[in-house]
């Protein structure tokens, strides 16, 4: 990249995003920014990586990943101009060029697309008005299982519309801002 205001297209920070490695190592720098070390950050994805604790990473499984991060994975990122790395003190830090990658690396919980959890949401609650019907419950017994029924399809309709209505508004504002 040569310019500060270069941004990282879309296909861009995707190929750099298509390792796992890579994608672990800018979201442990995203949470460290002062920068880290070439080997502790090895060690922290090591642990990652073998899923356990950072006490118990081997030497070999961290030389394992510190070779492919410094051979490959940081000379990647570097090049692509989002992170810095002082080879004299091991140190990497991000550089204004990591939130072009990093945006795409949000945790579950920060997504907006919580779709089946309010598709789960719609299985229970249409689960226990259809019971309560089938059973008779008070409130529910003026209820017939064909209107609870038809009232449970048409509410899913009605989120699956909804679901398409959002993700073309998502893909159209994705293709606009690959546009410039």
């Amino acid at each position: 990249m040569s310019e500060d205001t270069d941004i990282l297209s879309p296909d861009q920070a995707f190929d750099i995003l298509s390792n796992q490695r890579r994608r672990y190592a800018l979201h442990y720098l995203s949470e460290h920014p002062e920068g880290e070390k070439l080997q502790e950050l090895a060690r922290r994805l090591a642990a990652w990586e073998n899923e356990i604790s950072v006490e118990k990473v081997s030497k070999k499984q961290q030389k394992r990943v510190y070779v492919s991060l410094y051979q490959t994975h940081i000379p990647k990122l570097e090049a692509e101009g989002v992170v810095d790395y002082d080879s004299e003190s091991g140190l990497i830090t991000l550089t204004s060029h990591a939130d072009d990658v990093t945006t795409y690396l949000q945790d579950d919980e920060d997504r907006s697309d919580q779709w089946h959890r309010y598709y789960l949401a719609l299985v229970v609650a249409g689960t226990a008005v259809f019971t309560a019907t089938a059973l008779e419950l008070p409130v529910f017994a003026a209820l017939t299982p064909t209107i609870v029924g038809l009232a449970i399809l048409f509410a899913f309709g009605a989120l699956t519309v909804q679901y398409f209505l959002v993700r073309r508004r998502e893909s159209q504002g994705v293709s606009r801002s690959s546009e410039h």
